[in-house]
């Protein structure tokens, strides 16, 4: 529905300044109403001070309910235009847009999405394409350059401009500190809270302050390229340049010295260079909303420690956590089905420490399985996975969790270890590494020796591995695909690179590891399950290495195929989804046609299951699926899944002209 009915109150206020140029009002007003939204939205055009017949346009559109019409007698400018418009607005988000534009389907949504499922982000802009079809607009980058007399400046250079508007690079959701107020999604609250548009500018800057303002208060900006308007840049006539001057050195004042720039450039105009303050990166939305529980223990972390049997080493780990660990934390041990010893003295812990928290599963769910079932319950606010073979030291946690609060492009955090593979792995260690004489002692001595250290790594090991909360929301659990154990640790860190969230290591956090005893203790071959699990990650990332610990991924590879949330994200146990808007069900099916008409068709099924987990009985997923799986060889489940949905929608032509292609197939078979 395009517009919001009288008695309704509307998601979306879409403000419209203007002065003059009645044509491109007309295209753009048109456009919107043309294309509308899933959202609610009402339209408020400012005119400010048109001389060109513009307002009696407005007047009679407005009779029309068509828009709200706001006329002021002379020209107020960009930013007080955009006020006055903010002032008329019912609507929970407010979108500011210039009237040289024209929408596209989907214009809007995309965009209002990222408000709704996403409380972090406060600023949400769209991917501006020139009639020609190249970028205008994929997001602002601050940059600090100096002049050739040496004084510094600063200003925004937007992202991408006149290149491909189809490129890669342009079409990855981002997390900006800036984006153009040519089309600028806000919260309500939020413009409220930094005080609106500064009027102080004239038709330039006055976005850039915005944002900036809002990132002081908090708040993320993100732009969405999913959003696509058509934007016929600077056609508001030559009022717009009258103040360039004093736009920017206004900008100067407030801002330089205080903003930190994504990038510099020399004063011979060379290249960009990112900085290490740089914020723009990947931006993957949530797809699951953890218990309200978890986001307000804002200092917290639940340490998950699944068990299974092992007693001896179980007991050893939780001791060392209980003596080493600040109360305030959780202490969650999930337990996979082990023997009644076990179980009891978990249950002892449980009730005779208030941190400790037992959930029994009553069988073996393997790695990723019961580890998952420990991230849905987690109350942290960050969660950490540890293996029920290590031993923490001193101050083990904290290096870890001030990593993850001081960096937002670090999803996950790592400690040293006696005994891993990988750089965590220290190459000798000299305390007794069954007895443990002296290792408290080493500890401190590598904490003083190392403090304050981090070391990128593609990856780290999941024997510990500490997690932002706001990444679970985003790529869910561990892949159960792997099974009992092995090689998820691994893609879980790849699925958050490509999501936007690296790994790295802190040296001055050291964990002892006794290495596989749950293993051990259930007499499994750990070499066959290593080889077996190996083979699974190998295929799902192109991963290269044939010697046993030999692995190699080509990081290119990772960023040109991106994330991809219907593939990439994992559900987990006991969390419910957030539901899909249908911009992003046409999205993820036609992602899953992509696959299948590349005949990648185990990728393709995995598309259509996990539409099929957020939206059940989605009749085109069920179609598509049945098809993929059949080309997989598994004809009895596509038949069955046709006949089901034939069932229930008799009068779907696509399933029955498919189950009369496939039904025969499964005779042959038989």
């Amino acid at each position: 529905m395009p517009l919001s009915r009288p008695d309704t109150r509307p998601d979306v206020s879409v403000v419209i300044p203007v002065f003059n140029k009645l044509e491109m009002t007309r295209v753009c007003v048109e456009s919107i109403l043309e294309h509308g939204a899933q959202a609610l939205f009402e339209i408020i055009v400012v005119s400010n001070g048109s001389t060109d017949g513009t307002d009696q346009w407005l007047t009679e559109q407005s009779r029309r309910g068509h828009l709200k019409a706001v006329l002021n007698q002379r020209n107020e400018g960009f930013s007080a235009g955009c006020n006055t418009g903010a002032a008329a607005a019912s609507g929970r988000y407010i979108l500011f847009l210039n009237n040289d534009m024209e929408v596209t389907p989907d214009w809007l949504d995309p965009m209002v999405t990222t408000l709704d499922n996403d409380p972090a982000v406060g600023i949400v802009g769209a991917r501006l394409l020139f009639p020609d079809g190249t970028i205008q607009h994929g997001g602002v980058a601050l940059v600090q350059k100096t002049g050739t007399d040496g004084t510094p400046h600063i200003e925004g250079i937007h992202v991408g401009y006149r290149m491909d508007g189809a490129s890669p690079g342009n079409n990855t959701p981002r997390h900006m500190q800036i984006v153009t107020g040519a089309a600028l999604l806000i919260r309500r609250e939020v413009f409220t809270e930094v005080g609106g548009f500064d009027t102080g500018y004239w038709n330039g800057n006055e976005d850039v302050d915005l944002c900036l303002k809002a990132g002081e208060k908090g708040w993320q900006t993100v732009y969405r390229p999913e959003s696509v308007i058509y934007h016929f840049e600077s056609q508001s006539g030559p009022e717009r340049w009258t103040a360039v001057q004093e736009n920017v050195r206004r900008f100067n004042t407030i801002w330089q010295g205080r903003a930190q720039p994504d990038m510099t450039q020399p004063p011979s105009g060379k290249a960009l260079q990112a900085t290490k303050t740089n914020r723009i990166r990947t931006y993957t939305p949530p797809r699951v909303r953890r218990p309200a529980t978890a986001t307000r223990a804002s200092d917290s972390v639940s340490i998950i420690v699944l068990t299974w049997n092992a007693l001896d080493y179980t007991r050893r780990c939780a001791e060392s956590l209980l003596r080493h660990t600040d109360p305030r934390h959780e202490i969650l041990f999930v337990d996979n089905g082990s023997r009644a010893d076990t179980i009891a003295y978990l249950q002892d812990l449980e009730r005779d420490h208030a941190q400790v928290r037992v959930i029994l599963n009553g069988e073996n769910l393997g790695f990723a399985g019961g580890n998952n079932v420990g991230l849905a319950a987690a109350r942290g606010r960050h969660v950490c996975l540890l293996n029920s073979d290590t031993v923490v030291t001193a101050g083990w946690l904290d290096p870890m969790v001030r990593v993850l609060d001081s960096d937002p492009r670090v999803g996950l955090v790592g400690p040293m270890t006696n005994s891993i593979t990988g750089p965590q792995k220290l190459d000798s260690v000299p305390y007794d590494e069954e007895t443990l004489d002296g290792l408290d002692e080493f500890a401190a001595q590598l904490a003083e020796r190392l403090g304050g250290q981090v070391v990128p790594t593609l990856w780290v090991v999941g024997f510990c591995v500490l997690i932002r909360g706001a990444l679970l929301e985003q790529i869910g659990g561990l892949d159960t695909s792997f099974g009992q154990g092995n090689f998820e640790d691994t893609d879980y860190c790849l699925r958050a690179f490509i999501a936007g969230q690296n790994s790295v290591i802190v040296p001055d956090s050291f964990v002892h590891h006794f290495g596989s005893r749950s293993f051990a203790a259930g007499r499994v071959d750990y070499h066959a399950l290593m080889a077996e699990k190996k083979a699974i990650f190998q295929s799902k990332w192109a991963a290269k290495g044939n010697a046993p610990g030999e692995l190699s991924i080509d990081p290119e590879f990772l960023i040109s195929q991106g994330f991809v949330a219907p593939l990439h994200f994992h559900p987990l146990p006991g969390l419910e989804n957030l539901p899909l808007w249908e911009w992003e069900k046409r999205q993820w099916l036609a992602k899953g046609e992509q696959f299948f008409q590349r005949e990648h068709f185990d990728g393709a099924a995995r598309i259509f299951q996990r539409l099929l987990d957020f939206c059940p009985g989605h009749p085109q997923a069920i179609n598509n699926l049945a098809c993929s799986l059949w080309r997989l060889g598994r004809v009895a489940e596509a038949v069955n899944l046709l006949e089901k949905l034939l069932r229930e929608h008799p009068e779907n032509e696509d399933a029955r002209w498919n189950l009369e292609q496939i039904a025969p197939k499964l005779q042959e078979s038989t």
